[in-house]
């Protein structure tokens, strides 16, 4: 059995968006086809759901409404952090805090979001 790669697995948390109008972010900042919830570019896919442990809107990115869990599939360690750039980015400048929480977020822009919602 292989251990998990750093790259495997990404939660990306958005607040300031709904459910419908995150999938569609998603989709247009990565060119994704999309079947319901699910986007899928390559072999990246990412599901797009309220998140279970939405609490409030907030500095806690952990409880806002919308969690992406993106898994790497076969894609390479750059073809992930390309697709995850592109949706913070965009929803960046969209105007909608997003936060990803991953073992790879210093190679992300900002790493990852954190720094903008240090409380």
């Amino acid at each position: 059995m292989t251990s998990p790669d750093r790259y495997d697995y990404c939660g990306l948390y958005l607040q300031g968006v709904s459910e419908d109008a995150a999938i569609e972010l998603a989709a247009r900042a990565i060119g994704a086809t999309r079947d319901g919830r699910l986007l899928r570019v390559g072999t990246i896919e990412i599901e797009i759901r309220r998140n279970s442990d939405c609490t409030h809107d907030g500095p806690d990115f952990p409880t806002w409404p919308i969690k992406m869990e993106i898994e790497r599939g076969n894609a390479t360690s750059h073809q992930v952090i390309e697709t995850v750039t592109k949706i913070l980015t965009h929803a960046w400048q969209a105007g909608h805090d997003a936060v990803a929480a991953c073992d790879y977020e210093d190679e992300l822009p900002d790493h990852g979001g954190y720094p903008r919602y240090r409380g």
